[in-house]
Order: structure tokens, then sequence, then C-alpha cells
């Protein structure tokens, strides 16, 4: 009896037998799960599953599959067996073909190139040697048939991880990348090789220390389970946003799984802007702008260092004039002019919108009343010195204004664009082109 091992194939156990019995040749041929015959052979002498195929249903044919359990030949057994031009034709000589347990759907051959004398002790060793193996080749094959589906298994995780649309990578401690599936070198343009020639691979995503340390500690020490935004740089320079969960493996390790969301929050700034801006003018629109006024109010209400602001509210004279005589593109291209000039001259932080046809209001954060007039006077002189040029013709823009300073007062939205309008009014009826300030207001 051959010493079996947990480890065997069911070819090293086949080399076994033949090495222990001087045998040449031996083979099994089992059903698996799907009725699919399993061939495995071993020996000096090879053959073809066509061939035992063949051998076994001649056998079936003259024989009922209940009459027999083993079968056995002194000689010219290969001439059952293989064709004419095999070398196995003429040098099988004896063998025994055995079936194995009726629930394993098999058969088990042995052969020898010399003639055997002893074939009925031959006969009755090989049966004993078919029962003492089935257990140990049902298992056999189960653990074949296991690893089999294991390998079916990776298979299609590997697939699912390389051509997943999602990005799937993982690094290890050192900051090594382990695991970069094509969605990575897609969306970032970098290959796994090429990242891990870096001294530093993550600092290709992340120029920012503290940013890169933060990186580092969720995809290694303290994974972050949720979704969370993160912002690296691809390839050529341009920053991504990426929704990055980590995953915590069973052996500690952790995968990375991102989504690319780069595009939608384009599509998402474009909506928002379409939202709050002006088509025409690109400036705040009317909601936008009074939104902006109504958060500078809460600020100022609570009292807060330099939590005081103007708010300027312009109207270009005789603009229906301009429809009327330059036609209405004129007009469109004068109002966009007027804001040009105007954003060349405000400060960072202010805020310019559009809240009628020709009506604009300007908040200046930080900014008393004087300031804000000073303010309109440079915009008149940049109106004076750049003019809107129509064809060959110049048209110098004018226009009125009423500021309204807040401080430290309780005050709403309505009431301070009533004094600006008031104060806007004023000036219109003072001869226009001039600034008023909303006294009562202050």
């Amino acid at each position: 009896m051959p010493k079996l091992s947990s480890h065997a194939t069911l070819t090293s156990l086949l080399e076994t037998i033949n090495h222990t019995f001087g045998a040449q040749l031996s083979w099994m041929m089992m059903q698996d799960d799907t009725g699919q015959p399993q061939f495995v052979s071993a020996g000096e002498l090879t053959c073809h599953p066509l061939e035992i195929n063949g051998f076994i249903a001649s056998q079936l044919l003259q024989r009922h599959p209940r009459s027999w359990q083993i079968i056995g030949w002194k000689e010219n057994t290969g001439t059952l067996i293989f064709p004419p031009g095999h070398p196995g034709h003429h040098q099988l000589q004896c063998g025994v073909l055995c079936k194995m347990a009726p629930h394993q759907h098999g058969y088990f051959f042995l052969g020898f190139t010399q003639p055997q004398s002893t074939l009925t002790v031959l006969k009755e060793v090989v049966i004993i040697l078919v029962e003492k193996l089935k257990d140990f080749v049902t298992g056999l094959v189960a653990r074949e048939r296991t690893a089999k589906e294991m390998q079916r298994v990776i298979a299609q995780y590997k697939t699912l991880f390389e051509r997943a649309p999602v990005l799937m990578n993982s690094f290890d401690r050192s900051s090594r990348c382990v695991l970069w599936n094509a969605e990575c070198e897609k969306v970032f343009g970098w290959t796994m090789a090429e990242i891990n020639a870096h001294a530093d691979p993550l600092a290709l995503f992340y120029s920012d220390p503290e940013v890169r340390r933060r990186v580092h500690e969720s995809v290694n020490t303290t994974p972050l389970n949720d979704m969370y935004e993160w912002h690296p740089v691809r390839r050529d320079g341009m920053q991504l946003t990426i929704l990055w969960s980590n995953i915590s493996l069973p052996d500690g390790s952790i995968l990375n799984i991102g989504l690319d969301i780069t595009a939608r929050k384009k599509v998402e700034r474009q909506l928002e802007m379409k939202a709050t801006t002006d088509d025409l003018t690109r400036c705040l629109n009317r909601f936008a702008i009074l939104q902006q006024i109504a958060a500078a109010l809460e600020v100022s209400q609570r009292q807060e260092i330099d939590s005081h602001f103007s708010v300027l509210m312009f109207d270009l004279d005789f603009f229906k004039q301009i429809n009327d005589q330059w036609g209405h593109l004129v007009g469109d291209t004068a109002l966009v002019h007027f804001c040009d000039c105007l954003r060349g001259l405000i400060p960072p932080g202010s805020a310019l919108g559009r809240v009628g046809g020709e009506e604009f209001l300007l908040l200046l954060p930080k900014t008393r009343s004087d300031a804000a007039v000073r303010l309109s006077t440079r915009l008149r002189r940049a109106l004076s010195i750049t003019p809107l040029n129509v064809g060959s013709r110049r048209l110098t823009l004018s226009f009125s204004a009423g500021v309204v300073e807040v401080s430290d007062k309780q005050h709403d939205t309505s009431s301070l664009l009533i004094s600006a309008d008031k104060a806007l009014y004023d000036a219109k009826r003072a001869g226009r082109g001039k600034t008023i300030v909303a006294v009562d207001y202050l």
C-alpha cells in the first residue's frame, strides 16, 4: 500500500502506485459534479482521454454494468486501448480495470509492459487498493474541486478589481503602493511601478505635508469608513475631487475605494454659479446679493468687531435714452462696461449684484460711507477716461448713487434698501451724476 499524503495530487498518487507495483501506466477516470469526465494519468506510457473513453465504452458494451467490478487481461492489453501507431499498442501487455465505488462514478486502471503470471492475485490487490483509496480519492477530488473553485473566485475578483469603474488601491505602512487597479491608472495617469519609483509616493498626489500626513493615517492606521472628499493631483497637474473610503481587510491591510467626482463637482459649481449669477454682467443676481447683505446685517447685529459696512445703490443715468438711441445691444454692452470698470476698483471681499435693468448694489465690508463716496468718485473718473467705444463713436456713461452705512444699530434688509433707494432718488433729483449718503440711516 503506497504512503499517502494529505497534500498529494491525483497525479502524484498514481506515480506512487506505479513505483510501488512496477507498473508502466495507471489512470483514473471519474465524473465531476456536472457529469463531465475527469481524467488523470501517470506512467511511462501516455494515453489520451479519447482513447480511454473508447476503451471504457467498448467494455460497457460487452458487459452489463452490474455484472462486473474488475476485469484483467494477461496479454495484448494495449491493443484494446491504443491505435496501432501508438507505442503502447504493442508494449502494454497486462492490465487490470476496476470500477470504483458507485457514488464516485469512476474507473481505475493499472497496466504493465510485461505479462503478469499472478493476475488473479493482482486483481485482488487492485480491489483492496481501490477500496482503501476511495475515501482518500474522494477527499482529494473534493480538495481539487475546492481549489479550482477558489481559482475561479480569485479570477473573478481579480477581473472585478482590474475592470471595476471605481478607484481601488492599497498602500503598505511605508507608503509603498501594493494594489493599483486600471481605473486608478486611468484617472491619475501613473502606473504602480512609476508610483513606487518615487521616494514618497503619496507626495505625487498631495503636496501639502499636513494633508499627506492625514492621508497616510487614513490608508494605514486610522481608516475612514465613510466617504470623505479629498483633492489629489493627477499626473498633468490637474486637481481632482475624489470621494475616498477605507476598508480594513482581515489581514490588517486597508483597501481604499474611491469615486472620481471631479466632473460632477464642476457641473455643480456651474449650476450654483448660474443660480446666483446674472447672465449678462456676470455679477450676482438679485437673490444672491440680497442674501449677502442679509448675512452682513446679521453679523453687524451681533456687534462683532469690524462688522460695519456700506451699501452703494447705482443707477445708470438716461439708460432708456441709450437703448432708444443706440439700440438694446449697445445698452447691454454699456451695462457690462459699467460693471467691468467697477470691478476694477472695488476691494477684495466686496459683492456686486444686479437688482434690476440698470440698477446695481455694491456691498463694501468694513467700509464707512465717506470711503464709499470716494469709490464712486473714482468710478466716475474711470468711466470718463475709458468711454464705451461703439464703432467710431464713444459713449461716456454716467450714474447716480445712494449710500447707506450700517454699524451697530438694529436694521433689516428691507429698511436698508428703502434708505438706499431714497438716497439714490435724491441724487437723481439733484441733477444726476451724483452720490448721496442716506444720513437718516447712520
